[in-house]
C-alpha cells in the first residue's frame, strides 16, 4: 500500500496503528477510571485532556486517509471498530483480530475449515458443515446445523448449552434461561458464566450485578459462595460493598477495620468512596485524608 509517497506492508501498518491506538485507549481508560475523590492537580488534568485531544485528532486524520485509500479493507474495518472478522479468499478461510489495547494484530488461516461452506455467524464466530469456531478455535461438540448464538456469551445447539467454548455439562436445555449479567439457570442449577454455583436455595436466587447474588441462605460473589457471611443480617450496599452484623465486605474481601454499624457508601460505583465513623475506604483498603481531594476530604470529615 502506498500513501503520500511512502510504501509499506498492510500488516506492518496495522501494527503501527495498533501501537498508536493503544496509547489513546490507555489514556482514555485512565481518565474513565479516575476516582473523582482522589487528588488530581490542574496540571495533570490539563495535560491528560490535551493528550487525548491531539491523539484523537490524529486518529481521525488517519481514518479519513484510509477511507480515501483503495485496497485497505482490513485496515479500514479495524479503524472503524470491527476488531475481528473472517474472510474467505484464495480458497482459504482466514480469521483476523486487531487488538489496540494489547498492541497485537493477529491473523490465522483456519486450515481445516471448508471455504465452500464456511459462513460468518458474527464477528467472532463462524462455521462450516462440520465445525463451529469462536475466533480461530473450534467449539468442540457443537453442532453447526443447529448452533445458535444467544446473548451474554451463551449459545446452544439442539441438545446442549455453551458459554464461550465451554459446554455446560448437565445443563437442561428445555428449562435453561439467561438471567442477565452473565447469570443463567435451569431447573436444578444456577451458573455464573460457565461455572455452576453450589446453590443453597435456587427458588429464592436473585442477582444484583455480574458480581453478586444472594438466595435466602447464602451470598455469592460470581460462582463462589462466601461461607463466612452471616446471611440473616446481610445488607447489600452500593458499589460492591455489603455488610453483616460483624463485618464489611468488598466483593469477597473483608474490609479490615470497618465498622458495620456506621459504614456507608458514597456512590454506586465499584471504586466508590465509603466511610464509617472513624475512617474512609476505597475498595477494601482504608485511605487517609492526604490521599483525597477537597470533596473527598469533606465527605470523610477530614
Amino acid at each position: 500500500m502506498a500513501w503520500n509517497g511512502f510504501s509499506f506492508q498492510k500488516q506492518d501498518f496495522h501494527i503501527r496503528l495498533s501501537h498508536f491506538t493503544n496509547n489513546l485507549c490507555q489514556t482514555i481508560q485512565a481518565m474513565r477510571h479516575m476516582n473523582p475523590m482522589a487528588r488530581i492537580t490542574k496540571g495533570d488534568r490539563y495535560m491528560t485532556h490535551r493528550k487525548v485531544a491531539v491523539m484523537a485528532l490524529t486518529f481521525l486524520s488517519v481514518g479519513v486517509a484510509l477511507l480515501l485509500s483503495p485496497g485497505c479493507t482490513s485496515t479500514l474495518k479495524a479503524v472503524t471498530g470491527t476488531y475481528s472478522y473472517y474472510e474467505v479468499f484464495g480458497g482459504k478461510v482466514t480469521y483476523f483480530r486487531w487488538n489496540p489495547m494489547a498492541m497485537r494484530y493477529h491473523t490465522r488461516v483456519l486450515e481445516d475449515a471448508d471455504p465452500d461452506t464456511f459462513e460468518t455467524i458474527d464477528s467472532e464466530h463462524g462455521k462450516d458443515t462440520t465445525t463451529v469456531y469462536e475466533w480461530d478455535i473450534p467449539i468442540l461438540h457443537a453442532d453447526p446445523a443447529t448452533y445458535e448464538r444467544l446473548s451474554n456469551g451463551y449459545s446452544k445447539d439442539a441438545t446442549q448449552v455453551f458459554y464461550g467454548r465451554t459446554r455446560l455439562e448437565g445443563a437442561d436445555l428445555a428449562t435453561f434461561e439467561r438471567l442477565g449479567d452473565g447469570w443463567s439457570r435451569d431447573v436444578d442449577d444456577v451458573y455464573s458464566g460457565n461455572r455452576r454455583l453450589d446453590i443453597c436455595d435456587i427458588d429464592t436466587f436473585e442477582y444484583f450485578s455480574m458480581w453478586r447474588a444472594v438466595d435466602s441462605k447464602c451470598y455469592y460473589i460470581q460462582a463462589e459462595r462466601l461461607t463466612e457471611v452471616d446471611r440473616a443480617s446481610l445488607e447489600i450496599l452500593w458499589g460492591v460493598y455489603a455488610k453483616d452484623r460483624s463485618r464489611v465486605y468488598w466483593l469477597d474481601h473483608i474490609v479490615d477495620g470497618a465498622s458495620p454499624e456506621t459504614f456507608e457508601v458514597k456512590d454506586d460505583r465499584m471504586q466508590s468512596l465509603a466511610r464509617d465513623a472513624n475512617q474512609c475506604f476505597i475498595g477494601p483498603d482504608a485511605v487517609t485524608c492526604d490521599e483525597l481531594n477537597p470533596e473527598g476530604q469533606e465527605y470523610c470529615r477530614c
